[in-house]
C-alpha cells in the first residue's frame, strides 16, 4: 500500500485478511453488532443482491458474512465493515489487543481503551511490540495495527499504518 492509499475496512479485509479471516470477522458483525445496525446491512444486502430481507434475516451469521463479503468493493458498506472489524477484535482478539497495550502501557480493559489519558505508542514502539509479541499470527497483528489506525485516526493512524505496510509487504 503506498503512502496515498488508506486502510480503510475494504483495502483491510481485502488485502490483510484471508478468505478465512474475513469471514470470521465479517460473522462477528452479525454476532456482536446491535440490532439497528443488522437490520440496515440486512436492508442494504437485500437492495444490492436483490434478495428478499426475510431471507437474509433467516441465514446464520457464516452465510451472511459470505454475502458481506461479496459486497467488499461497494463503499456504501463501509460502516458495517468498520463495525465488523471492531465486532471481531474486542470480541475475539481482546487477548491480542491486551498485549498490545500492555506493552505500550496504555490502561485497558481486556483489551478495550476505557479513557483517554495515555500517550499514543510512536511508530517505533509498534515496530518494537511487533517484534517482541511474536506468539500472535502476523496477520491478525497487521489487520488489529491497521483496524487500531482506521477506527482511532489521528496519532494512531500515523503510528500503526507505516508498520502495517511493511507486515502486508510480508504476507
Amino acid at each position: 500500500m503506498t503512502e496515498n492509499n488508506r486502510w480503510d475496512a475494504r483495502h483491510i479485509l481485502r488485502q490483510i485478511a484471508d478468505a478465512d479471516l474475513r469471514r470470521d470477522v465479517l460473522a462477528s458483525f452479525w454476532r456482536h453488532g446491535d440490532a439497528q445496525s443488522r437490520a440496515m446491512a440486512i436492508v442494504q444486502l437485500a437492495k444490492a443482491l436483490h434478495f428478499r430481507e426475510e431471507s437474509i434475516r433467516k441465514m446464520p451469521p457464516p452465510k451472511k458474512a459470505d454475502l458481506l463479503a461479496s459486497r467488499l468493493a461497494a463503499p456504501e458498506f463501509e460502516q458495517v465493515l468498520e463495525a465488523s472489524l471492531m465486532h471481531y477484535l474486542t470480541h475475539n482478539k481482546n487477548e491480542m489487543l491486551a498485549a498490545f497495550l500492555d506493552f505500550w502501557h496504555v490502561p485497558h480493559e481486556n483489551g478495550s481503551i476505557e479513557n483517554d489519558e495515555y500517550k499514543t505508542p510512536t511508530a517505533a514502539q509498534v515496530r518494537e511490540a511487533v517484534t517482541a509479541l511474536t506468539q500472535f499470527p502476523q496477520r491478525e497483528v497487521a489487520l488489529y495495527l491497521a483496524s487500531a489506525g482506521l477506527l482511532m485516526a489521528g496519532e494512531w493512524r500515523d503510528a500503526t499504518w507505516p508498520v502495517v505496510d511493511e507486515l502486508a509487504a510480508g504476507l
